[in-house]
Parts: C-alpha cells; sequence; structure tokens
C-alpha cells in the first residue's frame, strides 16, 4: 500500500510508512462527505396587475386634467393591498399611482369648485346687468305661439272672395290702441285685431294689439302696473331676448310720442325683428310698446316710431 502522506510504497498490513512514519490505518471515525443534493428553483416573484394598472391611469389623468385620478387612486390603494397579502412586486408603482393621483383629485376638485362658482358669480352679475321683474317670462319674452280674434278668421276669408278694393277697405284697422296704451295710426298694410294665446299677467293693466296680414308684422300697446324704471325694464327685455337666442340685442334711449323712452331691439334666427320701448307717462304708469317685423319689412317699425301717439 502506498503512503498517503509521502507516497511510499509500504507492506501490506503495515501500520505506518516506513519513510516518513505516517499512520497507515484508516480514521474509521471520520465523518463520510454527503452526497451533493441537487437544489430546486426558487419560483419568480410575481408583479401585481392592479398596482400597475393604478400607476397607467395616475399618469393618464394628467394628461386628462385629473377627470380619472379618482380611478388612479381606487386602483392604487387596491393593489397596494393586494400586493402586501400576496407577497408581489409593485408596491412601489402602487405608491406612486397614490401620489400622482391624489395631487390631481385635490387639483381637480379645486378646479371644479372654481368653474363653478366662476359660473355662478357671472349669473351673478348679469342678473344685477338685467334685473328681472315677476312677469319676465310672461312679458319680455318673445311668444312663438300665437292667436288671432274670431274677427281675423273672418277677415282673412274675406280677403280671399272676389270683393271690390273699395268694399275690402273698411275691413282693416285703421288705427291700434285707446287712450290709456296711446295709439299708432295704421296708414299701410292690412291690420286686423289680435291677440296672445295665453293672455298677460295682472302687471298689464290695459293692452292693445294688432298684426298685419300682408307681412305678418305685430304691433302691442301695453300699459305695465310695475314699479321698475324704463331703463331697469329694457335691461330685462334684453337679457330675456339674449336667453331665447336673439342676436345684436341693443339698447338706446330715443324719443317716442313725445316722452324720453328707452329703446331695445335685437333679430332672432326666423327672420324676424323685435323692437320694445319703455317710457312712463305722465300719469306715472309704465308704457311698453312693441313691434315685430320680418327682416326687410320695416314699415310697421316705421307706424310705430313716426305715429305713435299718447295724449299729454
Amino acid at each position: 500500500m502506498y503512503c498517503p502522506n509521502c507516497g511510499t510504497q509500504n507492506n501490506d498490513g503495515a501500520g505506518f510508512c516506513a519513510n516518513c512514519g505516517a499512520s497507515l490505518t484508516p480514521n474509521v471515525n471520520a465523518a463520510p462527505m454527503p452526497a451533493a443534493v441537487p437544489v430546486a428553483a426558487l419560483p419568480e416573484q410575481k408583479t401585481n396587475g392592479l398596482c400597475i394598472a393604478g400607476l397607467i391611469v395616475s399618469l393618464v389623468s394628467i394628461i386628462l386634467a385629473g377627470t380619472t385620478a379618482i380611478i388612479g387612486l381606487i386602483l392604487s390603494i387596491i393593489g397596494l393591498i393586494s400586493a402586501g397579502k400576496k407577497n408581489e412586486k409593485g408596491k412601489g408603482a402602487a405608491i406612486a399611482g397614490i401620489i400622482i393621483s391624489s395631487i390631481l383629485a385635490v387639483l381637480f376638485v379645486f378646479i371644479l369648485i372654481l368653474g363653478v362658482s366662476s359660473y355662478y358669480k357671472k349669473v351673478e352679475e348679469a342678473r344685477e346687468r338685467y334685473p328681472r321683474y315677476t312677469t319676465e317670462y310672461e312679458e319680455t319674452t318673445r311668444r312663438t305661439t300665437r292667436e288671432t280674434t274670431e274677427e281675423t278668421t273672418r277677415e282673412s276669408s274675406r280677403e280671399t272672395t272676389e270683393e271690390t278694393s273699395e268694399s275690402r277697405s273698411g275691413v282693416y284697422l285703421t288705427s291700434v290702441g285707446n287712450a290709456k296704451t296711446g295709439t299708432v295710426s295704421l296708414t299701410s298694410g292690412k291690420w286686423i285685431t289680435f291677440r296672445e294665446t295665453g293672455g298677460f299677467s295682472s302687471e298689464v293693466i290695459e293692452h292693445e294689439q294688432a298684426k298685419d296680414m300682408s307681412t305678418g308684422s305685430i304691433i302691442g300697446l301695453f300699459v305695465l302696473n310695475v314699479d321698475y324704471s324704463a331703463e331697469d325694464l329694457a335691461k330685462s327685455q334684453m337679457y330675456s331676448m339674449e336667453q331665447a337666442g336673439a342676436q345684436n340685442v341693443t339698447g338706446a334711449r330715443v324719443k317716442l310720442g313725445g316722452y324720453d323712452a328707452v329703446q331695445c331691439y335685437g333679430s332672432y334666427s326666423d327672420g324676424m325683428i323685435l323692437v320694445c320701448w319703455f317710457f312712463k307717462g305722465d300719469d306715472g304708469q309704465m308704457r311698453k310698446i312693441t313691434v315685430e317685423f320680418p327682416t326687410g319689412k320695416s314699415s310697421a317699425f316705421h307706424l310705430v316710431e313716426d305715429g305713435y301717439k299718447l295724449d299729454r
């Protein structure tokens, strides 16, 4: 046998090496080397999808001005809780999503409150600019549903007959109004008595209306029992006209029948023009004079502007 220390060959059974004296007897107490055991590969840690989704939605909210920030915040919170329970990756993304979406949500709410506040401020300013009175809807809004009297129907049917011009001349009105409303001489057109379908409120204590069958123009003369000034009523009228879609709404101070009046007018999409005058008579009562006529057919306007009279 060979000596494990120096390699010298010795007789079988020898207890020690003849050359170096090293023991040739194996150590029976030495522990055997363990056999190699393969180590299994550890499973890869997953990334939580909700964490990533929350971050993505939060980042998208930056482009969308914070409108989806609440969704991003909810997804990020749920993802963070889920990742903790399942020992998954993505917690950092969830925390980032929570921070971003929280900031954007606060900014969105702030901008929303600011916008609502600004809107109501503009509405309040408009109300201060155009004060409204109780019958504004009934009185200052141009009506679209109209109705003539029974006399109108009779006169319309007469117009279709083959009467002479002399016999038909007595059919139509020559003036509209009375001592309270004032009067307008109807020197041109084919005028008949006219009334509103819905009637008027108690604040209208006197009124007269006429319609020109040839142009569709309408003249209205009203006496109002209100405490507002002519300026306030004109502003209310302009506000109502704008709300009804009128364009180029304008006001001016003019003379009507010798009185200082406030005039307002505007044009509508159907081609009709509405002109109103407001003034207080010598009896202290408010007058409202209106004329509605198609664009390009302003003869009714000139009848009122040049021919309105109210005895002083």
